[in-house]
């Protein structure tokens, strides 16, 4: 996937788009660990797209850093989002990764759909009441316990508002 530097130029930081440099310690590329705060607040407000060798620098103004192996990052983000002791869900499919390049530098998008309800919430960790959050305008804040109940009592079936009463009429 072929993006151009006046894309790239325009783009800003939002409550659906999000910047990581990614370029690891020895510059050949790695996962950021704060990637799984975005993860989980993207999947459980209305989903977004992070876009890993790209920084944010100065603010308001995004520039490809690029990564020297965006197959071992995509390997890695992988193998991280199928590890249960990691994130409780993986709710991103092949389509969802993708590599890119950059003038000449690579990197990659990934986007993040919003989970399902019975998905959510989406959680790092073991614990979704401490590793669960949500994205408010270009931040991943933690959610509050009553928020993360709310989510697991939303996960039942069938919605309790789509169920025909019998016996009740408008």
């Amino acid at each position: 996937m072929e993006i151009t530097i006046d894309e790239i130029k325009v783009m800003a930081e939002d409550e659906e788009l999000e910047a990581k440099k990614a370029a690891g310690s020895d510059g050949t590329g790695a996962l950021p660990e704060e990637f799984f705060k975005t993860y989980s607040a993207m999947a459980n407000t209305n989903g977004g797209v992070v876009l890993l060798g790209v920084e944010e620098k100065p603010k308001g103004v995004f520039t490809p850093s690029g990564m020297g192996n965006p197959e071992k990052v995509k390997q890695q983000l992988w193998d991280l989002l199928n590890n249960r002791q990691k994130v409780s869900v993986n709710i991103l499919c092949n389509k969802h990764v993708e590599t890119f390049i950059v003038e000449g530098k690579k990197g990659i998008k990934v986007q993040i759909p919003r989970a399902k309800r019975n998905q959510r919430p989406v959680y790092i960790g073991p614990n979704p009441l401490t590793g669960t959050y949500r994205r408010l305008n270009e931040g991943d804040y933690h959610c509050p316990e009553d928020v993360v109940r709310r989510m697991i009592a939303d996960q039942v079936e069938e919605s309790r508002d789509a169920q025909i009463l019998e016996g009740y009429s408008i």
